[in-house]
C-alpha cells in the first residue's frame, strides 16, 4: 500500500510540473543598428568603353547606348569566368 502512495505522489508531482517551464537567465545583447546600404561601384565591363560600339569580357556583352545613354548589357551566367575586356566593334 505504501508503494502505491509513493507512485501516486510521483504522478501528482510530474503532472504539476508538466505546465511549468524553466529557462536560464541569460544576458540579452544590445540591439545593433544596421549599417547604411551603400551603392556598389559599377562593374568595369558595364562602363562605357569610349572607342567601342560593343565589348565583352566573355561573360557579359555590352553595346553603346544611343545618344549618350547608358550601355545596354546582358546578364552574366552563374558559372561564367570573366576574362579581359575586349572590343567587338568600333
Amino acid at each position: 500500500m505504501r508503494r502505491l502512495n509513493v507512485i501516486a505522489l510521483i504522478a501528482v508531482i510530474v503532472a504539476a510540473l508538466q505546465g511549468a517551464s524553466f529557462s536560464a537567465d541569460l544576458p540579452v545583447p544590445p540591439l545593433v543598428k544596421p549599417k547604411a546600404v551603400e551603392t556598389p561601384a559599377p562593374i568595369p565591363v558595364q562602363q562605357n568603353q569610349p572607342n567601342c560600339t560593343a565589348w565583352t569580357d566573355e561573360c557579359v556583352k555590352c553595346t553603346r547606348g544611343a545618344g549618350g545613354a547608358a550601355p545596354a548589357c546582358n546578364n552574366i551566367g552563374f558559372a561564367c569566368q570573366p576574362k579581359a575586356i575586349r572590343c567587338l566593334g568600333n
